[in-house]
C-alpha cells in the first residue's frame, strides 16, 4: 500500500515481488515533475494499481483515528489509504503501508497494519492524543 512518501521517493520502482495499489486520492497529490513522471511509468506498465476504498473500511478508519485523537491530523488521502489497507487485509492479504506519516503509521499500528517507513525511522508504539479541555 503506497502512500505519497512512497511515490516522493520514487519507491514503487524499487519494490519487487509485491502487490503495489494506492488510491485516487494519493495520485492526485504526487505534483512534482520527477515524482509524477516515476507514477506515470508505473501505472502504463501497470506496476501500480489504483483502487478506491469501501465506505465501510473509510469508516472503521475513521473510528480508529478518532479513538485515538488523531482524526484531526489525518487528511482525506491518509483514510483512504488506511481504509484501502483495511479493504485487502480483509480480503487476507498481508498488507503493509509505504509512508512517513507518523499519524497514519500510529492508527495503523492500532489497526494490527503494518507500514514500511519511507525515509524516516517510522514510529515505536502507538499514541494516544488527548483533548485539553478549555477551563474557565
Amino acid at each position: 500500500m503506497l502512500d505519497t512518501a512512497a511515490f516522493l521517493a520514487r519507491l514503487q520502482l524499487s519494490l519487487y515481488g509485491v502487490e503495489l495499489v494506492t488510491t485516487p486520492s494519493v495520485i492526485e497529490e504526487v505534483r512534482d515533475f520527477e515524482s509524477r513522471l516515476g507514477l506515470e511509468i508505473s501505472l502504463e506498465v501497470s506496476r501500480v494499481s489504483v483502487e478506491e476504498p469501501s465506505r465501510d473500511s473509510i469508516e472503521v478508519a475513521r473510528r480508529a483515528a478518532s479513538e485515538l485523537g488523531a482524526l484531526e491530523k489525518l487528511s482525506r488521502t491518509d483514510v483512504d489509504v488506511l481504509a484501502l489497507a483495511i479493504d485487502k487485509a480483509r480480503s487476507g492479504l498481508e498488507v503493509a503501508i509505504a509512508t512517513d506519516d507518523y499519524s497514519l503509521q500510529n492508527v495503523a499500528s492500532y489497526l494490527g497494519l503494518a507500514f514500511l517507513p519511507v525515509k524516516t525511522r517510522g514510529i515505536s508504539s502507538v499514541r494516544v492524543f488527548k483533548r485539553r479541555s478549555s477551563s474557565a
